[in-house]
């Protein structure tokens, strides 16, 4: 949980002011009462200044609740609603884009591009409802037609019930509001069933274990948005230099969460330096709003009001059988932080999306 990534580099630098920086972490195993009880360990038995990381949102939101209350800075790599209505607090910070900027860009792109009849298949958790929320919104400004959601339980691994209700409804596009596991396996059978040959499919997030493993059904006509993908080291410098050390000592690209991690700790330090401490955690924090950096990216900031990393977010095009090692898509869109986040006074009262009445 505590930030580690580029502790090795700090260090080898003599650390930040002076301060060696020590990394300790616990496995959360994706259950809010374990993450609890380990980042208590954490703050009071391991005496840790700094919390980062969990990959789920909603244990995201039980942590930064925590970590406000127990005024230690908290980075999250994960997609999160934390950073919007009273979840914010002075103490927590998102490095990867919330739900509904990542469901912004997709969608648009979608609408504009591949067609505005759709249905959606959604995770029935609150990230899932959260990435609905933003394409029904979408879909109201831009005069698409959503057709039909369906809710799949988490860890569903069959979905042929589903795709009947799909191919009756014959949408342009088919969103998928879920990851991991379950996409791999409704990618699989919806190519299995030829659903890749009658509509395009667009994963509102997706992650490059998903592409390698649904390999060749993954192919041009599915899309997928992530915040990261390696291939920008092609048109960035600074994700060159990160990439190529990366791959030179993992042998594999680094997965999208991995990138807002080793931007949120290097953040961290960067707040540290302008601050000119690393005990007080006021300082730091304040330190960290309107902090601007050139990382893995373009030019990025971290947004004072609200403390999200605004960020572009990648739409990808997959490659299928054309695939070659860790070239499984391209990038066919880099959609601007600034054009998917609303106003922060919209962002305090969680606008528009509260409005937003999801399908039952």
């Amino acid at each position: 949980l505590c930030p580690h990534t580029t502790l090795f580099r700090s260090n080898s630098k003599g650390g930040v002011l002076g301060r060696k920086i020590e990394w300790i972490y616990r496995d959360d195993q994706l259950n809010g009462a374990v993450a609890l009880r380990r980042a208590k360990e954490l703050v009071e038995e391991n005496k840790c200044e700094f919390i980062g990381g969990t990959l789920s949102g909603s244990i995201s939101l039980a942590i930064n609740e925590f970590a406000g209350k127990n005024k230690v800075i908290y980075v999250t790599d994960c997609q999160t609603d934390m950073v919007l209505g009273s979840d914010l607090n002075k103490y927590g910070f998102a490095f990867m884009v919330i739900p509904y900027s990542a469901a912004l860009a997709a969608s648009k792109y979608t609408f504009t591009k591949l067609g505005k009849k759709w249905f959606s298949i959604t995770a029935d958790y609150r990230w899932g409802q959260s990435l609905l929320e933003g394409w029904i919104w979408q879909s109201q400004q831009m005069g698409a037609q959503h057709v039909g959601n369906v809710y799949a339980p988490l860890g569903a691994t069959d979905f042929s019930t589903y795709f009947t209700r799909i191919m009756a409804a014959k949408p342009d596009v088919l969103v998928m509001n879920n990851l991991g596991a379950d996409q791999t396996a409704a990618l699989k059978q919806a190519s299995e069933l030829g659903l890749t040959k009658r509509m395009k499919i667009v994963c509102t997030k997706s992650a490059l274990s998903t592409m390698k493993e649904v390999g060749a059904a993954y192919d041009e006509n599915v899309l997928g948005g992530m915040s990261f993908y390696w291939g920008l080291r092609d048109k960035y410098a600074g994700s060159k230099k990160f990439m190529d050390s990366y791959m030179k000592k993992f042998g594999q690209p680094i997965e999208q969460d991995g990138e807002s991690g080793y931007v949120a700790t290097n953040v961290l330090f960067m707040a540290m330096q302008k601050a000119n401490t690393t005990t007080d955690k006021l300082k730091i924090a304040a330190a960290m709003e309107g902090l601007k950096y050139t990382l893995t990216k373009g030019p990025e900031y971290v947004r004072a009001c609200d403390h999200q990393r605004v960020q572009s977010y990648l739409l990808l095009q997959g490659k299928g059988r054309r695939a070659n090692g860790w070239d499984l898509a391209d990038i066919v869109e880099e959609v601007p932080g600034d054009s998917i986040i609303m106003s922060c006074e919209d962002n305090s009262k969680k606008l528009p999306f509260v409005n937003i009445k999801l399908p039952k």
